[in-house]
């Protein structure tokens, strides 16, 4: 479960505009703000992740933060959602601390505007519904309860597209009105998102099929009804110890599920299918 990142820390080709950005403006305080505004909000979502089983691949430090991948078949629809929220939801929280303090500290004001600033700025920008933002994640994540994965990643991908130019639009009129290169790289990192996904933060399962770390003498057992998911039961299988289910069914009928079921399971069916639907099991007239 423990946090991988590269030798080398990855970097978003925006990022290294952002940053010369700075360097231009010689605001160079503002940046390090900025950094630990992302950091923050990275942490969000790894802490989520964590607790929801998911393990955190690769770390990617980008303009706007760093987002889930969409390629990941593994993430449970709510899981998605929950992961996907944690990231804006630390950068809104702590805002709202930092302008509580002003009551109690005044004297705090003038050192703390830019990172309150910032932070609700990342953290708004990251709600919107597109692809690598944490709302394009949520709007997935939501659309995916009902509807298969491919085709709302589609319906994300467009809306892409959409605010891409809209925020393109937006950057031209900034250079008649107030220039504003945040439009202009916000419509590069959008397009970006769409044909390049090589530049995100990769979370999945963590392994708990590992045979050799298993300790089979003492297996711990689970009582589960059928509405259960797949996904559920597995991130209840713990690393070092052997895990069975006793899932009852409507029918009145139980099964046991073990380890290797559930494996051979998660290959063929989705999971987020519960175990009445891979079952097929009906209750009795």
């Amino acid at each position: 479960m423990a946090l991988s990142i590269k030798k080398k820390l990855p970097i978003h080709p925006s990022f290294i505009l952002l940053f010369l950005w700075f360097v231009i403006t010689q605001n160079f305080s503002a940046f390090f703000i900025f950094v630990t505004v992302v950091m923050s909000h990275e942490l969000g979502h790894y802490v989520v992740a964590k607790k929801c089983g998911y393990k955190l691949d690769s770390f990617f430090l980008a303009p706007y933060g760093v987002s889930l991948n969409y390629k990941e078949k593994a993430f449970e629809p709510n899981d998605e959602i929950k992961i996907a929220l944690a990231g804006p939801f630390v950068n809104i929280f702590l805002a709202i601390v930092a302008i509580a303090v002003w009551w109690i500290y005044p004297s705090i004001y003038g050192f703390t505007t830019t990172f309150v600033k910032q932070s609700v700025l990342l953290g708004l920008t990251n709600l919107l519904p597109c692809y690598p933002l944490d709302g394009g994640r949520i709007l997935v994540g939501a659309l995916s309860i009902k509807n298969e994965r491919k085709k709302s990643i589609k319906i994300v991908v467009l809306l892409n597209y959409l605010f891409s130019l809209l925020t393109f639009i937006l950057f031209i009129v900034s250079c008649f009105i107030n220039f504003n290169p945040t439009f202009a790289l916000l419509s590069c990192f959008l397009i970006g998102g769409v044909i390049q996904t090589k530049f995100e933060s990769k979370y999945r399962l963590a392994s708990v099929y590992k045979k050799r770390t298993k300790d089979f003498s003492k297996p711990i057992s689970f009582v589960v009804n059928s509405s259960v998911t797949l996904g559920e039961m597995i991130k209840h299988i713990e690393e070092n110890k052997f895990t069975i289910f006793y899932c009852i069914f409507e029918n009145g009928k139980t099964r046991i599920i073990d380890e290797k079921a559930l494996l051979i399971l998660s290959i063929k069916y989705p999971y987020t299918a519960t175990m009445n639907e891979i079952y097929n099991t009906k209750k009795p007239s």
